[in-house]
């Protein structure tokens, strides 16, 4: 089944052409997809002949966000939510104002809109009124929580005669399949949904989540039938679109997006991001309303977004994530001794600068060993590979087991994969917010503010759910957020388990076990991390004129980003700084830093050169640290012994 193009099944495709042509011509491949471009496939494997399959759905009425607010007379307001932020707002300004006499002030001006919000667009025409200017005003990738509990009301009410099935009649019954971005979108949909007054009653709907994350068991739930009288509601990412399929779904609501991992080759780094499907996908989607009869798919999408923004296909994974992961497994695999080799002979191959990326990066963590334009696996790299999260943030949960920290290590690398917690957008002033956050502020460690966030927000949650919601509400701290690091934190405590580099322990055991003695102690919390992130370091100098820190990344200028609490620092207790990524915004900032030891880079940092006459060490070309030979040549057999 090859409709995804995941990288794991174009790695499966070059290993099995690999197969075929080493001489195994008994071996039969049947590639199958509703939406594939048989052509190139075909061609991959030297002209395989074409099967075309006619389908054998059942007709699906369509209708799109247009339909969906003229059907439910739901009104999208100027100042909503689910409005574009720029609509009829005023914005203030301050400016120099010069008076007849020559004199100059600055005064407070205020920025009003010239557009008369009376007018419409005239793109929806044929639709009433309220609905124009709802769809002029409605941003799209903002997922409507509101109507979509109005389109499940219309779809459970009997006398709905608009959003109906091809033959004319209604859908009062069988289980409805919503289609949403990620496991944040589905537990917030399915706490308001059991909160509803009328799809909270057990007797007459089940609601019931399905993502890739949940056991075996709890996937099976989706497929089970339930007592007569009782509808099934499922939620669902993407697992439903091909990787399962429910039979008896009668209506799909497709929010039209999906998140996906994208890489940023100018820092290096990888974005989970929200983007719109391609069309292949949403017409796979609304399919499945269609296999045991006639269906509804509801969009949240215009018609003019299906046309004017989704792509025909999704691009190859290949193509646009990072491929340390797949370098690995190419390793691990032994299926060849060079990654950019190997990857060439994709159907699709990935970009050769993402290639060298990745196996640069490989090689800084400590992975892989090159030798004469042939890669091998570490003894490190050999565990990293057996471990599904980013290389630095593997590396960083070995460690933290192997130094026993691993209570706050779970809690940073969990962060770290997740977008902040820490709300900063707000009806609510600036000054409140900052003053609410300031109390879980490390004073110079963005990493272990996290730490302390997670250890208030845990004293809250141990109390009910309601009281940690409470505490979110209250401290402007993003409950789905800490509901995915607590989801992360569990799933990397069994990663860890598998591999065998910790015992059996439950997530709430962690801080008092074995493995987080040293959980208290910064000084080896911020070298577990420095050992993930670096060579991302920088120096930190004073400043004569200003006072100010400058930060250097051997001859790039670094600023502090402002949502860093080291942002306007005078002064920092080292000179050498850890940072997680680097962004550009007029100038390069970094935004989670914490100060690190000298002693922190010599022993998990880059290879030590040792000037003996200087008293000297240099790593990486550039970080120089004053140190008697002999304590740096011990220093650096302990490093050996480690690596």
């Amino acid at each position: 089944e090859v409709h995804e193009r995941s990288w794991q099944i174009d790695f499966l495709l070059i290993a099995l052409r690999k197969l075929i042509n080493s001489g195994r011509p008994d071996l039969k491949i049947i590639l199958m997809s509703a939406t594939l471009d048989a052509k190139l496939f075909s061609s991959f494997f030297q002209g395989a002949p074409l099967i075309n399959v006619p389908g054998r759905t059942f007709p699906v009425s369509h209708y799109f966000l247009e339909d969906l607010l003229d059907a439910t007379n739901h009104i999208i307001e100027d100042d909503s939510i689910y409005a574009h932020r720029n609509v009829n707002q005023t914005n203030t300004n301050s400016l120099w104002v010069t008076t007849q006499g020559g004199e100059k002030r600055r005064e407070v001006v205020e920025l009003e809109s010239m557009t008369d919000v009376s007018e419409v667009s005239g793109l929806y025409s044929s639709y009433k009124m309220p609905t124009q200017r709802s769809m002029d005003r409605v941003d799209e990738k903002v997922l409507n929580y509101d109507l979509i509990e109005d389109i499940l009301s219309m779809l459970s009410c009997s006398d709905n005669d608009i959003v109906v099935f091809p033959s004319g009649g209604n859908a009062t019954y069988g289980a409805i399949l919503v289609f949403l971005p990620g496991m944040g979108e589905i537990r917030n949909l399915s706490n308001r949904l059991i909160g509803n007054r009328l799809f909270g009653d057990r007797n007459k709907f089940t609601i019931i989540p399905l993502h890739s994350s949940l056991s075996s068991r709890d996937q099976r739930r989706a497929f089970e039938k339930v007592r007569p009288g009782c509808r099934k509601i499922i939620l669902a990412t993407n697992i439903a679109e091909t990787s399962v399929t429910v039979p008896d779904v009668v209506c799909v609501i497709d929010a039209g997006t999906v998140r996906e991992v994208q890489q940023d080759k100018r820092y290096a780094t990888s974005r989970l991001v929200l983007d719109w499907c391609s069309k292949a996908s949403i017409k796979q989607r609304a399919g499945r309303a269609g296999r045991v009869r006639e269906g509804i798919c509801c969009r949240l999408f215009s018609s003019r977004t299906e046309e004017l923004f989704m792509k025909d296909q999704s691009k190859p994974e290949l193509q646009r994530v990072p491929l340390e992961e797949v370098c690995l497994a190419i390793l691990a695999g032994n299926l060849s001794r060079n990654c950019t080799e190997f990857l060439m002979q994709a159907p699709q191959p990935p970009p050769l600068d993402s290639i060298n990326m990745a196996v640069k990066l490989l090689k800084e963590v400590g992975a892989i060993n090159i030798f004469d334009g042939q890669e091998s696996l570490t003894a490190m790299g050999k565990h990293i590979a057996k471990l599904p999260v980013h290389v630095r943030l593997a590396k960083m949960l070995i460690l933290g087991s192997i130094f026993k920290c691993l209570d706050p290590i779970l809690t940073i690398v969990s962060a770290l994969t997740c977008k902040t917690p820490f709300v900063t957008n707000t009806v609510d002033s600036s000054a409140k917010t900052t003053a609410a956050h300031k109390k879980f502020r490390h004073k110079f460690s963005d990493f272990l503010s996290y730490t302390t966030l997670w250890e208030a927000f845990q004293k809250n949650i141990k109390v009910s759910n309601d009281h940690g919601r409470s505490f979110c509400r209250k401290n402007y701290i993003n409950w789905m957020v800490m509901m995915e690091i607590w989801d992360l934190r569990r799933q990397n405590l069994e990663l860890l388990y598998q591999i065998g580099f910790i015992d059996k322990i439950s997530e709430k055991e962690v801080s008092e076990s074995a493995f987080n003695q040293n959980g208290p102690n910064d000084a080896v919390v911020h070298s577990v991390i420095c050992a993930g992130l670096f060579p991302n370091v920088a120096w930190a100098e004073q400043e004569n004129v200003s006072g100010s820190i400058a930060l250097w990344h051997n001859k790039e200028r670094l600023f502090f980003h402002p949502s860093s609490v080291n942002y306007g620092k005078k002064s920092l207790p080292s000179e050498w700084m850890i940072f997680h990524e680097k962004f550009a915004t007029g100038r390069t900032t970094v935004s989670a830093t914490s100060p690190i030891l000298p002693a922190g880079i010599l022993l998990f940092g880059g290879e030590a050169v040792i000037k003996h006459v200087d008293r000297k060490v240099i790593i990486n070309d550039w970080i120089e640290m004053e140190m008697a030979a002999q304590t740096a040549v011990s220093c650096r057999d302990l490093r050996r012994k480690l690596d």
